[in-house]
């Protein structure tokens, strides 16, 4: 399998599609295998591009809507037989999935006229009830990621590249896949460690084991308690979500159809961020934070009998599945100072992107204006050819648009000429009629160069509403900051915290032992979670032994020269 995103990306619904369905002069429409659709009522290639036309004009940012891109099969699989129609659908359906476009207007064209089979995919990327566009950034990852993934999965060959080798560079079981270069680098600057991600099998048995929660979750508290259980919890990352075990995560869209971030926000009547702060308030506010554990080494007397009193109130409970527990609160404490972390980014980079986008449309006003001068020169240019006072002809043009709409003041217009004044041209023994037929010969320039100086003053209107807006994002967007910092302090002071959680939860892992996690009365995949974090921190110590026994002169054990 093979995927391609041609640069040239096509500019016209209706063309792409008629070009796609061999309806164009020099192809066939037998080059058709099949047509899937998605989102759409009609797979007519002309009536299914006018809907997505309709659809498109709905925002008015994106200048591109039309998206395609291309999965090809290798011909020796083909020949083999196994590229059917069957697998073909499928694939496509996995695709359109994994690439989070299932809500939006699709065209699959599945070709057959050539030794490789390959399959079309004519995209919308305006949604068709939000009207947002789809976000293309790294599309090329995320389609090198889903072939290997389906090539794996259906038995087909892939090209090995190094993205492909790299991936699969997985020496333990539970390493899962590894993190994208960009998510590697962000760990980098951000001075935090870099998680992996959960592999495929792994999305698929949380999507199946989380499907109640979020469904009947009625709060992000209520679900931050039923995921906490099971050794779960949410972060911001960039403009989503990613749930994470602590040492891996996954996208929320991974989650299935309609889990989804602005989904979960409108049910539970809160914006994640807000809720966020909210809670980073409360723990702040504790009098007791929830990892603050009690190692009983550095213990006094009177701490060793309250410890003790402790045990003796609760008879099922001894030393070891105390110490599981204390590691399940630092775990989790540490997880929650992890999400006001993460939150503390996102605040940030909404800062930056906000002032960012503020700075792009405050230039681009600049560029408006050069475009509207342009524009309206132009315009003037023509009315002077046409017409002896061409200011005064712009003026009772405007003075026409204001009064009757642009519409019939261009009919107004078209039908007489003279209504903007006195029109030049007019020779010794030449008649009215033939000057007004020469000054209609002249309208259809003018009122072109009409509509685009018009375009422009929408263009500078739309851009000023823009930096009006962008504004007020810059503003709220500090607001939201200066509030999260407030709690949780400088980035430094967070740094601290967010070290010293890691250090209690270490200190509290010290204490638990592979019998006490499997005895523990905690969910099987808390249980997975505890295991795999004390065979690594096993692990750890052991290579760290290691090290310091290679460091000793010729390995030998140096207490023996103390006898």
């Amino acid at each position: 399998m093979r995927f391609k995103v041609p640069k040239q990306q096509p500019e016209s619904f209706r063309a792409s599609a008629l070009y796609l369905a061999g309806l164009v002069k020099g192809l066939s429409p037998d080059r058709v295998e099949f047509v899937e659709r998605r989102n759409l009522h009609t797979d007519e290639p002309r009536a299914a591009a006018a809907v997505m036309d309709a659809t498109a004009r709905q925002s008015a940012r994106c200048k591109q809507p039309a998206y395609h891109f291309i999965i090809t099969f290798d011909p020796k699989d083909a020949a083999a037989g196994k590229v059917t129609q069957e697998v073909k659908r499928k694939v496509a359906d996995k695709v359109i999935e994994q690439m989070g476009l299932t809500e939006h207007q699709v065209l699959v064209y599945s070709h057959k006229d050539t030794d490789h089979p390959h399959m079309h995919f004519l995209v919308n990327r305006i949604h068709p009830s939000r009207h947002v566009a789809y976000d293309r950034h790294q599309d090329g990852r995320r389609l090198t990621g889903i072939t290997m993934e389906l090539a794996k999965e259906f038995g087909l060959n892939v090209l090995r590249n190094r993205e492909y080798d790299r991936q699969l560079g997985r020496d333990r079981e539970d390493q899962g896949l590894l993190p994208t270069d960009a998510d590697y680098w962000q760990a980098r600057r951000d001075g935090r460690q870099f998680r992996s991600r959960f592999d495929e099998e792994e999305v698929t048995y949380l999507r199946e084991t989380l499907y109640d929660d979020f469904r009947g979750a009625r709060s992000w508290d209520d679900l931050g308690e039923r995921l906490a259980a099971r050794g779960i919890t949410l972060e911001r990352k960039g403009q989503g979500m990613v749930l994470t075990d602590g040492e891996r995560e996954a996208k929320l869209s991974d989650m299935g159809k309609g889990v989804r971030f602005h989904v979960l926000e409108e049910r539970f009547g809160e914006d994640f961020d807000d809720y966020m702060t909210r809670r980073a308030a409360e723990i702040a506010r504790a009098d007791r934070q929830p990892g603050e554990q009690i190692d009983t080494r550095d213990l006094d007397d009177a701490e060793r009998r309250t410890v003790a009193g402790f045990i003796a109130e609760e008879p099922r409970a001894d030393m070891a599945d105390f110490a599981v527990r204390q590691f399940d609160d630092a775990d989790m404490d540490l997880r929650y100072w992890s999400q006001i972390e993460a939150s503390y980014r996102s605040a940030a980079g909404k800062v930056r992107y906000a002032e960012r986008q503020q700075a792009f449309n405050e230039k681009q006003e600049g560029r408006d204006q050069t475009w509207l001068a342009k524009r309206s020169r132009t315009l003037d240019d023509i009315l002077a050819k046409i017409y002896r006072d061409g200011g005064k002809a712009r003026t009772l043009w405007d003075a026409l648009e204001e009064k009757h709409g642009i519409l019939d003041a261009e009919r107004m217009i078209e039908e007489n000429p003279f209504i903007l004044g006195a029109v030049r041209g007019i020779r010794m023994g030449e008649t009215r009629s033939a000057a007004r037929k020469e000054a209609k010969r002249y309208f259809r320039y003018l009122a072109e160069r009409r509509r685009k100086w018009r375009d422009a003053v929408n263009r500078l209107e739309h851009t000023r509403a823009e930096i009006e807006r962008a504004r007020r994002r810059v503003a709220q967007a500090v607001r939201d900051y200066e509030l999260l910092r407030e709690i949780a302090g400088t980035p430094e002071a967070l740094r601290d915290t967010v070290l010293e959680k890691i250090r209690a939860r270490a200190r509290a892992l010290s204490h638990v032992t592979e019998r006490a996690i499997q005895q523990a009365n905690l969910s099987d995949e808390r249980r997975k979670q505890m295991h795999r974090a004390w065979r690594q921190a096993k692990e750890r110590r052991l290579e760290q032994e290691r090290k310091h026994e290679r460091g000793r002169p010729f390995g030998l054990d140096l207490n023996l020269f103390d006898e």
